[in-house]
């Protein structure tokens, strides 16, 4: 099981630190889980754990109560699924967790910063479908181009969000173990 420290079985590590952010610890387990749901490589999955680490805190500083335990074991059996064997269920519930508070943040907080004028719903139909052979009345494609300019537009505030957390964040890599 977990126990938050360093163990050997067998000459295997199965757990270690691979960054600090703001003094706490960002663990192989989270980036390894990351490089399964995400499929990326272990650098990328470095940043992305530094990224939840971050997103994290800052809303667990917002949110006054813990996730309903339904809602993190239905999300963690998913974790389980995508991420595919290997991983404690001690790491797939903090991740569940993390990913939660994550996301009540961004409902409460970034969510309702986002709005598209009908006008750049018009000009995205314009750019992006007028040129097909035979384009879709605009009336059939509104809709999901709305959709598709707030999830952008959503995406963007994310960015810009752990942009603004990673330039104040005390970010720490301990030199790798050979």
């Amino acid at each position: 099981g977990f126990t938050g420290g360093v163990d050997a079985v067998a000459g295997t590590l199965l757990e270690r630190t691979v960054a600090f952010v703001n003094k706490k610890p960002v663990l192989l387990s989270d980036v390894e889980l990351a490089k399964a749901l995400l499929q990326v490589d272990e650098k990328q999955a470095v940043e992305r754990a530094i990224d939840e680490s971050l997103m994290f805190e800052d809303a667990s500083r917002l949110l006054s109560q813990p996730p309903a335990e339904d809602a993190v074991a239905a999300a963690r059996l998913s974790l389980e699924q995508k991420a595919g064997p290997g991983f404690t269920l001690p790491a797939l519930r903090r991740k569940a967790v993390i990913q939660i508070a994550i996301a009540n943040y961004i409902d409460l907080r970034l969510r309702p910063l986002v709005r598209v004028e009908d006008a750049e719903v018009r000009q995205a139909f314009n750019e992006r479908v007028i040129s097909e052979a035979e384009p879709p009345a605009f009336s059939r494609v509104a809709v999901s181009l709305r959709e598709s300019l707030e999830r952008e537009s959503l995406d963007r505030k994310i960015e810009e969000w752990i942009s603004a957390l990673r330039r104040t964040a005390e970010i720490r890599r301990p030199d790798p173990r050979p």
